[in-house]
């Protein structure tokens, strides 16, 4: 019977330590959930507090940041422009070339005389081919076909000339 007793009475305070451990175990579960609500409710708050703050900065930077982004497009087009500016005067250049190159070459032709001794292997054959069509006397009509593009290329310059008369003003 003592034992019975004890036996009940151990229980009776197994049953009452486990009900003092439930509670307190739902209190501080209440409080941590509780203290954790509070923490969230701050951290929100502050988050919509400094959103706005945030936002500002954000979009400071961002028209910084387009605004350097714009002056170095604008620097690398000034250099895309300035490569083809450097091209089409380097294209002119060849072109002036070409042009004083076949002036000169016309030019020569024009007083082109065969003979051993001109340097090419051309020479000495167009000396010949020269010599042969001498019966022919095609340099009286050649210099009357010379003089005639010459007199067409002047009244063709005189024209364009003649168009840039209003032109300066």
């Amino acid at each position: 019977m003592i034992g019975n007793i004890f036996s009940k009475f151990f229980q009776f305070l197994i049953s009452l330590l486990l009900s003092i451990g439930s509670f307190l175990k739902d209190a501080f579960q209440s409080l941590f959930d509780m203290l954790f609500d509070l923490f969230r409710w701050l951290g929100q708050l502050l988050e919509r507090l400094f959103q706005a703050l945030i936002d500002v900065l954000v979009s400071f930077f961002m028209v910084i940041y387009e605004l350097i982004k714009g002056l170095l497009y604008l620097l690398y087009m000034i250099g895309v422009c300035a490569a083809k500016l450097f091209l089409i005067l380097w294209e002119v250049a060849k072109l002036v070339w070409a042009f004083v190159v076949g002036l000169t070459t016309t030019l020569q032709s024009i007083f082109f005389t065969p003979g051993a001794g001109s340097g090419n292997g051309y020479s000495s054959i167009m000396g010949k081919v020269a010599n042969g069509l001498s019966i022919f006397q095609f340099d009286v009509v050649a210099y009357i076909l010379l003089f005639g593009i010459w007199m067409f290329g002047a009244f063709g310059v005189i024209r364009i000339f003649g168009s840039l008369r209003g032109a300066g003003d």
